[in-house]
């Protein structure tokens, strides 16, 4: 998929095409995922014995390298997920994360974008807003496994209403994990001017990927990046 990627130009930073040779995938599976793959008779326990796990492993690797979102978290309400793979190379590579840059990423998913992210520099300074109890506790165990380091913080915050609650007031670059009908005002006042904002955009059934580039104090330059489907982001904001 990487090097498919590569040849076509879609995918040109080579630190995203080393920090995803770097991430392993399944340190970002669980053992509850493994479980929805179990089959079992009624009223049955399931037997994790090694031949089984194996299997299902194979089959998660299969589905989360088709280009297919794969749920790292099936709640009935929020029916998160990661993205597939090829939209976590084009997410990553979009964020143009430089030495020393303090990125906010606003849900955080399973972790494993962010991972692609801190790997690119380690001397980026990331912040991960989440408000769904069960997926922060998904994400940071999945960061403590991987050893993402101190400079690497979580927090269990509204990622809009919340944002006055970080220890730093302006960031270089924030992405949006997941779709809003437009960009809020108080995130425009979050990026530095010569920063950038990037996420999806638009209904339910259909988004556009767009990059936000902040030329002046109220001044932004936009960019399409493409049709993309996004679960919402999940907020209390009204937007």
């Amino acid at each position: 998929m990487l090097e498919n990627m590569n040849l076509s130009g879609t995918l040109y930073d080579v630190r995203v095409l080393e920090a995803m040779r770097n991430i392993r995938i399944e340190d970002f599976i669980t053992m509850d995922m493994i479980e929805t793959f179990i089959p079992t008779a009624p009223n049955q326990k399931r037997k994790m014995d090694e031949d089984l796990i194996k299997m299902i492993l194979l089959q998660l690797f299969a589905a989360f390298y088709s280009n297919r979102p794969l749920l790292f978290y099936n709640d009935p309400i929020y029916g998160r997920s990661t993205s597939a793979p090829h939209m976590i190379a084009i997410m990553a590579q979009l964020i143009e994360v430089e030495e020393n840059d303090k990125v906010l990423v606003l849900g955080s998913k399973s972790g494993y974008l962010e991972s692609i992210i801190q790997d690119m520099d380690k001397n980026i300074q990331l912040y991960i807003m989440e408000k769904v109890h069960e997926i922060y506790n998904i994400t940071e165990t999945n960061l403590k496994r991987i050893d993402a380091g101190e400079k690497v913080k979580i927090f269990e915050l509204d990622p809009i209403l919340d944002l006055e609650k970080l220890d730093i007031d302006i960031f270089d670059k924030i992405f949006i994990t997941g779709y809003m009908k437009e960009l809020p005002d108080v995130l425009k006042k979050k990026v530095k001017i010569g920063g950038l904002i990037c996420g999806p955009f638009g209904g339910k059934n259909t988004q556009t990927l767009i990059r936000y580039f902040k030329t002046g104090e109220d001044m932004f330059d936009e960019e399409d990046c493409g049709s993309v489907i996004f679960s919402p982001l999940i907020t209390d904001y009204k937007n």
